[in-house]
């Protein structure tokens, strides 16, 4: 009896970017698909698309990109996915770099979305037997530690080092904060209020390690007490919520100052801010217009304040979080390090927070301790009475 054979993929599909021309190229062991193998293929698809915009609540765009991913490996393989295997994987990235010259941060990004998929499958036993009753095979992992590995830390070595700032820096830019907002009292400007806004900004990135897109999403409710920890007030832990899915977690608090900046803050700074039209009047900290702050003026902010405090680095708030990371790498140890940090994979705060040397784990624990602790010490000295200087 003749297959039916039948080309996967519609002419809309965002996968067909990939290749655009009608003749797509191939792998070397690509073959013509039978129409039971392609009906099912496309079923695992639709389900991994669901799974995506679902179970992970990922945005559109994210997902657009992922089923591209998956859909342009496949054809470039001309096999169903429970037959692709490493070698497909390795002459696929091979072509992708000689025909079309994508980077490692493609590279990465393609190993990304398989391994979602790959994943996807293996983890649901009852797709991997469907698979197995229907076509006589068991699917294996064509993307492992051997194949991705090599390119991930390719990609890492070339990322250019982040420096964490020293204390003395941190200290400067807290400095700098309180210049401005002395200035800006004294001439009636209407950045005293902001100033002082911006500046418990940067001292709860600083105290939490919190990503830009979680400060700015900050609600008053997030913060919680402890009674264990009665010294905190209502400040010791911190419920954050990451936009991309939705992912929260829970941030403890370590220095006990945070109680004195944030009962200040929310008495005489917040309330400048509130208006009767604030869409979200429940968020820590509001724009001007009493709406919420956009990342990039957090990022604009932080790099012209720390420029006027002499700061020689472009100071973000990724750097801002990269020093609570350092800082607090030897102190609270990497996996209690990862999960205030939301990092997915520990290997993340391994690689680029921790790196400990037993020989020294005293010695680099009291330095840690107190090089945050004289940081933050600085920031909150005179933070009450700071606008009669």
């Amino acid at each position: 009896m003749k297959a039916n054979v039948v080309r996967i993929g519609n002419a809309n599909t965002s996968g067909d970017t990939e290749f655009p021309s009608v003749a797509h190229p191939s792998g070397s062991r690509g073959r013509a698909l039978t129409k039971v193998e392609v009906e099912h293929s496309e079923l695992l698809f639709a389900l991994f698309e669901k799974h995506l915009v679902g179970t992970r609540a990922l945005g559109a765009k994210t997902v657009e990109l992922a089923m591209g991913a998956v859909r342009g490996f496949q054809r470039w393989t001309c096999l169903p996915p429970w037959d692709w295997a490493p070698p497909d994987f390795a002459e696929f990235i091979a072509y992708k770099v000689t025909t079309d010259g994508i980077g490692l941060g493609r590279q990465a990004t393609y190993i990304t979305y398989l391994r979602g998929f790959q994943n996807f499958v293996f983890d649901s036993r009852g797709l991997s037997n469907d698979i197995h009753q229907k076509f006589g095979v068991q699917p294996q992992r064509f993307i492992n530690d051997e194949n991705a590995i090599p390119i991930r830390r390719k990609r890492y070595e070339r990322k250019k080092a982040i420096l964490p700032l020293s204390g003395e820096q941190c200290q400067a830019l807290i400095e700098q904060f309180d210049t401005e907002i002395r200035d800006a009292k004294l001439h009636g400007s209407k950045s005293y209020k902001p100033l002082q806004r911006d500046k418990v900004m940067v001292m709860v990135t600083l105290m939490t390690g919190v990503r830009v897109d979680e400060l700015v999403h900050l609600h008053l409710s997030d913060f919680q007490a402890d009674h264990k920890h009665p010294q905190f007030g209502g400040y010791a832990l911190m419920t954050v919520v990451r936009g991309k899915g939705r992912k929260s977690r829970v941030v403890r608090l370590y220095l006990p100052s945070i109680r004195e900046v944030m009962d200040w803050y929310l008495d005489d700074v917040r309330p400048a801010f509130l208006r009767a039209t604030s869409s979200e009047p429940s968020l820590l900290f509001l724009s001007e217009r009493g709406g919420a702050i956009c990342t990039e003026q957090v990022r604009r902010m932080l790099g012209r304040v720390a420029a006027n405090a002499g700061i020689p680095v472009r100071v973000t708030p990724h750097i801002l979080r990269h020093t609570y990371g350092t800082q607090m790498a030897n102190v609270i140890g990497p996996e209690a390090l990862q999960r205030q940090l939301g990092h997915e994979n520990l290997t993340t705060t391994l690689g680029t927070y921790y790196h400990q040397n037993p020989e020294h784990v005293g010695n680099e624990i009291e330095t840690g301790v107190t090089n945050l602790t004289n940081a933050i010490n600085a920031m909150t000295e005179g933070l009450l009475d700071e606008g009669d200087a």
